[in-house]
């Protein structure tokens, strides 16, 4: 005779344990409520973020268990072999609606346990109830059948679409009028007493840890194999993992579909230099490095059908020159000379620009003042605190301004010691008050090379007071100054 109260089997419990690492006390909790001859209960609430298991886990545990071994006990085989356990999933997900959901659960049901007779169509939570009472009364009945069991899972009950106000109460209470039967739902946030029932179980289902990912995706094989053998592809997936999870799952990607579909892309384009034969599997440390940059670009977090610079071959240096210069090639002189303007304007301080831009001699420029408490004596205080300008990034500056020192560079263009620089100095006719900087300033704003500052609409963009910010880099800035003869190192602050 069968003892009253019984685990499932033991073997049952450690191959799904084998199966989904690091989830070994939710299957036993779940699997001590879900037995038959267990500590059934009539409502379960499975609960954590998605990509943790939960769906897996209770369909692997469901098929074990309405299995023909599936009811055999830990202590002995069962004497009593006709127990029963069978279940419907039914996802939120294919639903369109609540009354969608209702026909599915209704026809899943019969489907479950092999109904014969016309399957109802389940309108209203009330005609669920007379639908799936009759199925189960008439499948529980049957003559030489032991205990029998009925388990319904709403998988993302929580996101169901047009749902009835009453459907999760009404659900709940299905225990209570249908005998045998068990409900469980599965949610991501489940709100307090959401089933308006006391005492129902929660199996909360955790986020996996770094350590819990790593040990997971280890017992992957990736695709593909090292040719020095398969030794030598786990020692360096292993080393890998760890990586990728550092640079992009830490902070970007921390589920577990993520990390894997991010690492299975990364991985073809990392061991690259070893089927190149340039390296050698061993030491990984050579092996990163060559891939720095694969790590350094966030890219790969946005998968796409065009090839990303991240994953696909690095560019040579005469197509990132020409890259770079493209923006040269295409804007008038004019433009030009304003955007260099724009930059140094946003790069120097506005004290700078008497000893940048001044047409005084440089012996006349003398220091007044006795140093600054940087260049003193003073114990502790160091004397090189000062930051280069090109890595405090742009700041904002009045429209005046740039005008001025666009004036002072577009002389001294024209005037670079005859050796032929930039354009001739006839190119450079007289443009004072002339309306082509005004309609180039507008076009470099509207080119959002200019970024102007403050409210969209306040102030005209052509105001002398309105205050702008350069929105290009220091080395499209150099060769923006090299095209029209002037070298930008001559007039930045140091």
């Amino acid at each position: 005779m069968a003892p009253l109260f019984a685990l499932p089997n033991e073997l049952i419990l450690s191959t799904l344990t084998a199966e989904f690492p690091c989830r070994e006390a939710q299957i036993r909790s779940l699997a001590t409520l879900l037995a038959i001859r267990g500590a059934v209960s009539r409502n379960i609430v499975l609960y954590g973020l998605e990509a943790t298991g939960k769906s897996a886990v209770s369909k692997a545990l469901l098929r074990e268990l309405s299995s023909d071994h599936g009811q055999e006990l830990v202590n002995g085989d069962n004497d009593d072999s006709s127990d029963t356990l069978r279940y419907a999933i039914i996802k939120s997900a294919e639903c369109i609606s609540g009354r969608h959901l209702l026909e599915q659960t209704v026809g899943s049901v019969a489907k479950a346990v092999d109904w014969k007779g016309n399957v109802g169509r389940g309108d209203s939570l009330a005609q669920l109830v007379v639908e799936i009472g009759k199925i189960v009364e008439s499948w529980t009945s049957e003559e030489n059948s032991g205990k029998r069991r009925l388990v319904l899972v709403f998988d993302g009950i929580d996101k169901q679409r047009d749902a009835p106000p009453t459907l999760l109460p009404a659900l709940a209470r299905l225990g209570e009028i249908i005998p045998n039967l068990t409900t469980i739902y599965i949610t991501t946030s489940p709100r307090p007493n959401f089933l308006h029932l006391p005492g129902v179980p929660h199996i909360h289902f955790p986020p996996y840890s770094k350590a819990e990912l790593i040990a997971i995706l280890g017992q992957v094989k990736p695709s593909p194999m090292l040719p020095s053998g398969e030794s030598d592809t786990t020692y360096v997936w292993t080393r890998f993992l760890p990586t990728v999870y550092d640079s992009f799952t830490k902070h970007s990607s921390r589920d577990i579909l993520s990390f894997r579909a991010l690492s299975l892309r990364l991985w073809t384009q990392f061991i690259k230099p070893i089927l190149d034969g340039q390296l050698s599997p061993s030491p990984y440390s050579k092996l990163f490095l060559a891939n720095r940059s694969l790590f350094q670009n966030d890219s790969a977090l946005s998968p796409s059908i065009i090839s990303t610079p991240s994953l696909a071959a690095p560019q040579s240096q005469a197509q990132k020159l020409k890259d770079t210069h493209t923006l040269t090639s295409q804007l008038p002189l004019t433009s030009r000379f304003l955007l260099l303007s724009s930059y140094l304007a946003s790069l120097n301080p506005a004290k700078t620009d008497i000893h940048h831009f001044s047409k005084a001699t440089t012996s006349k420029r003398k220091k007044r003042g006795g140093g600054t408490a940087l260049t003193s004596s003073t114990p502790g205080v160091s004397k090189n605190r000062k930051i280069s300008r090109k890595l405090l990034g742009p700041q904002a500056f009045v429209l005046e301004r740039m005008l001025a020192i666009f004036h002072c560079i577009r002389t001294d263009a024209g005037t670079i010691k005859g050796q032929g620089k930039g354009p001739r100095r006839g190119d450079l006719e007289e443009v004072n008050g002339s309306a082509d900087i005004g309609m180039a300033i507008a076009t470099l704003a509207s080119l959002r090379l200019l970024v102007k500052m403050g409210a969209s609409g306040a102030g005209d963009t052509l105001d002398g007071n309105v205050r702008y910010k350069v929105a290009v880099g220091w080395e499209v800035a150099r060769a923006l100054g090299r095209s029209v003869g002037v070298e930008l190192e001559d007039y930045v602050a140091d």
